[in-house]
């Protein structure tokens, strides 16, 4: 596959990458995106978000795209129709050990599954220690998660299991989460801007935003190295780590810089579209 530029696949996180700091779309941005489309490029949009919190995106931006991946590479979805293409889930008995684990501590749980597959976004177990976020969280998300007091006896197996806290004590529960479970979960403890919260993300242990991007590579027949990723944040590291070009955006973790082959400007200053721009005029 070819589009007559040097790269064939642009994979662009969200929140602090795509979107400025007030969490819109700069206009710089959506026209670049437009023009990055109509040279043949395969655009993706690659995020934290699921596909449900995904869609008020993908219809700002107003193009035809083939596929989203969501929930940090655990969901690969058709954007037409929003039919499933890939799913990569906790199994169900890590999932319900995590929980319980989390549990423990006193955590309410959200257990997002793959609506395709379960009629819904997930649920919301209940706990003790529910940091105001939690209902912050429910009341302005689109996603349809309903509150449960413990597991229902039929349940599809999680894409993430999530708990939200102040920063200062998900980095404690980081810690020891790592040691309890290594190997059976990979994690992130991340800030969410448009929620205005902290918390932690848990995944079956192979996800990462690259897995949902290599399986597109393989569906697409696109060779991994003519892909270019922007991104900003820890659950971006293996993203750019991985692209035939990284890049972090001004705005981005130190950590994220160092991992990135470049470094764009800010999302405030339309750090993508720069990017696209110099991918066009094959200064990239």
């Amino acid at each position: 596959m070819g589009c007559g530029l040097d790269w064939d696949l642009l994979a662009i996180d969200l929140d602090g990458t795509l979107l400025d700091s007030q969490h819109e779309l700069p206009a710089r941005n959506r026209d670049a995106l437009h023009r990055a489309h109509e040279a043949g490029l395969k655009i993706v949009l690659c995020t934290g978000r699921s596909f449900t919190e995904t869609r008020p995106i993908l219809a700002r931006i107003g193009l035809d795209l083939d596929a989203a991946v969501t929930v940090f590479g655990a969901l690969v979805t058709e954007v037409a129709t929003g039919r499933t293409l890939e799913r990569t889930a906790i199994p169900r008995d890590v999932a319900r050990d995590l929980t319980a684990w989390f549990g423990r501590q006193g955590f309410p749980v959200l257990w997002l599954t793959d609506p395709n597959e379960a009629g819904t976004d997930g649920f919301m177990l209940a706990g003790p220690r529910r940091h105001p976020a939690v209902d912050e969280w429910l009341k302005r998300s689109p996603c349809v998660v309903a509150g449960v007091d413990r597991l229902p006896e039929e349940y599809a197996a999680p894409v993430r299991l999530s708990i939200i806290e102040e920063s200062v004590v998900l980095e404690s529960v980081s810690a020891a989460l790592a040691a309890a479970f290594d190997g059976r979960v990979t994690h992130n403890v991340l800030h969410a801007p448009p929620y205005r919260l902290s918390l932690i993300e848990a995944f079956a242990p192979m996800v990462n935003k690259w897995l949902g991007i290599e399986k597109l590579c393989r569906r697409w027949r696109i060779e991994p190295r003519r892909t270019v990723a922007i991104g900003d944040d820890v659950n971006d590291l293996d993203l750019l780590r991985e692209a035939g070009l990284g890049v972090a955006m001004a705005n981005a973790r130190p950590a994220v810089q160092a991992a990135a082959k470049r470094v764009t400007d800010s999302n405030d200053a339309c750090g993508v579209a720069r990017v696209i721009e110099e991918l066009l005029d094959r200064r990239l």
